[in-house]
């Protein structure tokens, strides 16, 4: 007994023994010219093959008959190869006398591939006979004998007995005649089709008598016999004929009609149809894309137009109307559409050749009139004025959109400056509109310019024993500059000795902190008065020839002769010295040139950082 124990037959824990021998899967198709047939189907596809060519086809035809290689399957061999036979019958009219029998065409389709047959019968206009498929495809068999028809009952001059209805074949297309000839079976010539008998009653009406001619057919007979008061109905011309010469012939005429003078009047483009047949007149709408109006497709229903003003009677029509014609239609030319003016202003290529064809116009007649008008200009758009109500982008918003929505923020400046905020200490003063009390001087405000989104606040520290409850003076939001009301204050309108008007009120910029002062040193590029290069170069320009004035203006204002100046004493200095600079640019010199922080600087350095001598 082996001591092995088998392993279980699971995934990943059995193995494929390498002594087995490899065991194939047998093919079970074969392709022959490309085609993959079946092994048990291949004795069934020798028994169904195209049989060979015959030697008597010439090498012209060949190619366009049968398939040489005895092997191919006829389904392969015949695909797509139809054989078609012109052949009519005879059907036995009894209600007119002139009409005992009628002639009609089929057309017999052979179907190579299966022997499948397919009769159609082509339609023709006006025939009021439901024709089109004649026999649906299929093998159709021949009698009773169980046997179906083939390629050898069908051939010009033979007739075929299709359930019941005899079809006699008087012609086939070239390439039957070909494919027959190449099979070896002789094809005779074409047959000539019986006439119509109701055509050659027609053709004997027409036929020259000695009498005179009818009224209907010659203008001269039908004013004479209107003279001698013959009934208005014989005088008339032939209509019939006029339907069967001039059925679906439509000229087609594009219109427009220009109404922009009446109240919600428009100009509106139209198409205009006239019937030879009958001399009538119908009117479509063109639908334009995004024109407002509903798609109502037909502005005038068929019928004929009158070419005179209508006019409205009570009792009925008491007045009789003349119509429009093909000869009042003229590109380039106006009609009257019921008092409505429309415009003809081009026409379609059968139009166009109908009327050089039978009225003798030329080219010229039908040239295009130009109706595109010059764009009227565009008009601006502009934003009303603020409203009051939210913010000045909500009013944007309000029309921007029908329904409004939140306005977006400027993402990117959001995440950058989130909680980075200026804060400036400020007071009222007075302007030409307001004059201040007392109490009102002696105020103090903190003033915060938010640069996440540009707004404002200002809080009003509570003082005791002012009268006055402090708190929040100014509720945050975005505030326009008086003179325009679109520009809204920006950071760079920030500093100290700025006087900013906010509300009608005026405040001064007294004073700032010091993260505020660090982040303007930071940012030069929008703080200009905090860029100490560009103080130092005014503070050159403006003395440049004036040193020895800059020097007696700083040992002035050095009253104690320590050699320092305190930032009043600097701005008084440089003022005295005809040197015009800003507080917040005293205040950028006093914090760089301050290393000590006790609040003065070296006169010495102050005049070596602008390159001046303080000693002759």
């Amino acid at each position: 007994m082996s001591n092995q124990i088998p392993l279980p037959k699971l995934p990943g824990m059995t193995f494929k023994d390498p002594r087995e021998p490899v065991k194939t899967k047998p093919q079970t198709l074969s392709y022959i010219n490309g085609y993959p047939l079946p092994n048990d189907r291949l004795e069934l596809a020798h028994k169904d093959a195209a049989p060979a060519q015959p030697t008597s086809v010439p090498n012209a035809t060949r190619a366009a008959a049968v398939p040489t290689t005895e092997t191919l399957p006829a389904w392969v061999a015949y695909d797509r190869k139809v054989l078609r036979f012109n052949a009519y019958f005879k059907e036995s009219v009894t209600e007119f006398r002139a009409e005992n029998f009628r002639v009609r065409k089929c057309v017999i389709y052979f179907y190579l591939e299966d022997e499948s047959i397919h009769v159609a019968e082509p339609k023709q206009q006006n025939s009021g006979i439901p024709q089109g498929v004649f026999l649906k495809r299929h093998r159709i068999p021949k009698g009773d004998s169980g046997a179906f028809f083939s390629i050898h009952d069908l051939n010009v001059g033979a007739n075929v007995l299709f359930y019941g209805r005899n079809l006699h074949i008087y012609s086939c297309d070239p390439f039957t005649k070909t494919f027959l000839e190449g099979s070896g079976i002789a094809v005779p010539a074409e047959e000539p089709v019986p006439e119509e008998p109701l055509e050659v009653y027609r053709e004997s009406l027409k036929k020259i008598s000695f009498g005179p001619p009818q009224p209907r057919y010659d203008d001269l007979t039908r004013f004479s016999e209107a003279k001698l008061g013959r009934a208005s109905n014989v005088l008339q011309p032939d209509k019939l004929k006029k339907f069967l010469d001039n059925d679906r012939k439509v000229l087609r005429f594009f219109c427009v009609w220009d109404d922009r003078n009446s109240l919600y009047g428009d100009r509106r483009p139209y198409v205009l149809h006239y019937f030879l047949a009958d001399d009538t007149v119908e009117i479509l709408e063109v639908n334009e894309a995004n024109n407002g109006r509903d798609p109502f497709p037909m502005m005038l229903k068929r019928g004929k137009l009158p070419n005179q003003p209508l006019e409205v009677d009570a009792l009925g029509p008491t007045k009789s109307y003349t119509h429009y014609t093909y000869n009042d239609l003229r590109v380039g030319g106006s009609i009257s559409v019921l008092n409505r003016h429309f415009l003809i202003h081009d026409c379609d290529d059968f139009t166009r050749n109908w009327y050089i064809e039978n009225l003798g116009y030329s080219e010229e007649d039908f040239t295009p009139v130009d109706i595109v008008e010059p764009p009227e200009p565009a008009v601006e758009l502009r934003l009303p004025a603020y409203n009051g109500f939210g913010s000045r982008l909500d009013t944007v918003q309000n029309c921007i959109s029908l329904i409004p929505k939140p306005p977006k923020k400027d993402f990117h400046k959001l995440m950058n400056n989130e909680k980075k905020v200026l804060r400036f200490v400020a007071q009222i003063v007075e302007d030409e509109k307001h004059v201040l009390t007392t109490a009102d001087m002696d105020r103090k405000f903190i003033l915060s310019f938010f640069l996440s989104d540009d707004s404002i606040s200002i809080f009003e520290p509570p003082a005791r024993n002012s009268g006055i409850i402090g708190g929040k003076f100014l509720e945050r939001g975005n505030i326009a500059k008086p003179n325009d009301p679109e520009d809204l204050y920006k950071s760079s309108d920030f500093f100290v000795g700025a006087k900013l008007v906010l509300y009608n009120r005026t405040f001064l910029l007294v004073e700032a902190d010091n993260y505020t002062y660090n982040y303007m040193e930071q940012h030069p590029e929008n703080f200009p008065y905090s860029d100490y290069s560009r103080i130092l170069a005014k503070i050159k320009l403006s003395n440049k020839g004036r040193e020895d004035e800059l020097r007696t203006a700083f040992i002035e204002m050095d009253t104690d002769g320590s050699g320092y100046l305190s930032l009043e004493e600097l701005e008084k200095a440089l003022k005295k010295a005809g040197s015009n600079l800003l507080k917040h640019e005293v205040i950028s010199i006093m914090r760089r040139q301050d290393a000590s922080g006790d609040g003065k600087i070296s006169i010495e350095e102050f005049f070596n950082a602008c390159n001046i001598k303080w000693t002759d």
